[in-house]
């Protein structure tokens, strides 16, 4: 604000104006306290001519560094998002391949298991079909040789006692034929399953194995996309930083400010949660370290979000759609870049002043800039609008102190930060460093 602040000064001094504009430099200081003056001499005029020349020169330079930094940041954000994304892809098709080879493996085992039971049962089958062969062959040595067929054939009293000898006899040797006929089937489905277990097990040993290979594939993509998600968190809050800071749409909003009955606006009692979505990432800063001004609330596309109390909403940017991805810098019509679509709350809680951010909603779903809501009204739903790998809601909340909304709404600059900083820089602006504007820990406000 500084920067932007010393080029309007350089830009109204180089067309002979002059206007009262503090800095923290002491060559700022003396510059601007002797060129705000009256009555300068026609000296001071040149020497002030020629500060503001050579600072808008400087500052020009600095805007430009910061415009070439930010598309730097753009664009590997962009090249991380599509590592993430191409990442994300493989694992979930190794974890598909995954699912079919566990499948796979299962089915083997319960075949295994099938067939160790159709060979314990076929072995005892023929256990004891061949005790009973052995012994009938027994029996048949010791009872029935040659010559005692003979005579039991011969001892016949008459033909038909003859025929009948004849016919025992061969019922005999059919049953023995049977038996050893029934013996071998059974002996070659037992060799049969043992063959088809052991390529069984050795199949599955080869799916055990490609199984083991995919799931430590997995891991390593896991580890390299957890590595490109930390450098992403990063520069996330850098980027926003970067991006639109004053919102395009702050002359429509002082355009309706006269319609907007502030009267109607009472304060509201504690903060309401914005729906029953749980918190995934917290505020400050990411599990890796990276500067994160908010906190995320997980919930389904579609749920609606609650605004957190009494109050007008100061500016509304809507027009991404719900594909977002890490990198996106979409924010909508005059909101924050990789922001989505996204709503600003001025409210009143317990007699203090707020302004809370929400972004990443689905579009079409934020309500318009000028709009009096009370506490718990529909503002808008969850979306994966903007710099979003998920459907999630987050959230900022900003202390703006005891004026009043009509106050403070009337003297609003459009800054999408109130004063309290963006990026890394907004660190030391919160409220537990510094009084308003300054940031509240989201999941103080809301009780989570």
């Amino acid at each position: 604000m500084k920067k932007l602040g010393l080029i309007l000064l350089s830009a109204i001094l180089l067309l002979g104006m002059v206007l009262p504009v503090m800095a923290d430099d002491d060559e700022d200081v003396y510059y601007l306290t002797m060129c705000s003056g009256s009555d300068l001499s026609e000296e001071q005029k040149n020497e002030c001519r020629d500060y503001a020349s050579r600072r808008n020169s400087e500052l020009t330079k600095q805007l430009s560094d910061i415009k070439a930094k930010r598309k730097e940041i753009e664009s590997n954000l962009e090249k991380i998002g599509k590592e993430i994304q191409g990442y994300d892809a493989q694992i979930a098709t190794l974890t598909t391949q995954i699912n079919e080879l566990t499948a796979q493996i299962e089915e083997k085992e319960a075949l295994i298991a099938q067939l160790e039971m159709q060979i314990e049962q076929k072995e005892a089958e023929i256990a004891a079909l061949r005790e009973k062969v052995e012994q009938r062959l027994v029996r048949s040595q010791q009872t029935l040789h040659t010559n005692q067929f003979l005579d039991f054939l011969m001892g016949a009293e008459d033909f038909t006692s003859l025929l009948r000898r004849i016919q025992g006899v061969n019922d005999i040797m059919n049953y023995d034929k049977k038996s050893l006929e029934e013996l071998k089937r059974l002996m070659d489905e037992l060799e049969a399953d043992k063959a088809q277990m052991a390529e069984e097990k050795a199949a599955l040993e080869i799916s055990k194995t490609d199984l083991e290979a995919k799931k430590n594939e997995v891991t390593e993509l896991r580890v390299v996309a957890q590595l490109a998600q930390v450098a992403y968190e990063q520069q996330a809050a850098d980027l926003e930083a970067q991006g639109n800071q004053i919102t395009e749409n702050l002359g429509a909003f002082k355009n309706i400010l006269s319609s907007i009955d502030f009267g109607s606006i009472g304060s509201s009692t504690g903060f309401t949660k914005p729906n029953g979505g749980y918190l995934n990432n917290g505020t400050w800063y990411y599990r890796s370290g990276g500067v994160h001004l908010g906190m995320d609330i997980m919930a389904g596309i579609g749920t609606s979000i609650a605004a957190a109390g009494n109050g007008v909403i100061l500016n509304s940017a809507d027009g991404c759609a719900n594909n977002g991805s890490i990198g996106n810098t979409c924010g909508g019509s005059g909101g924050s870049r990789g922001g989505g679509n996204q709503v600003y709350l001025l409210t009143n809680i317990d007699g203090v002043t707020y302004a809370i951010k929400y972004l990443h909603m689905s579009p079409g779903t934020p309500v318009a800039t000028g709009t009096v809501v009370s506490a718990g009204d529909r503002i808008g739903a969850v979306g994966q609008s903007g710099n979003a790998s998920a459907p999630h809601t987050h959230i900022e909340v900003f202390k703006l102190g005891t004026m009043s909304i009509e106050s403070y709404a009337n003297s609003w600059n459009g800054d999408l930060a109130f004063g309290a900083g963006w990026g890394s820089g907004a660190l030391s602006n919160t409220c537990d460093k510094k009084g308003a504007p300054c940031r509240v820990k989201p999941e103080t406000a809301f009780g989570y």
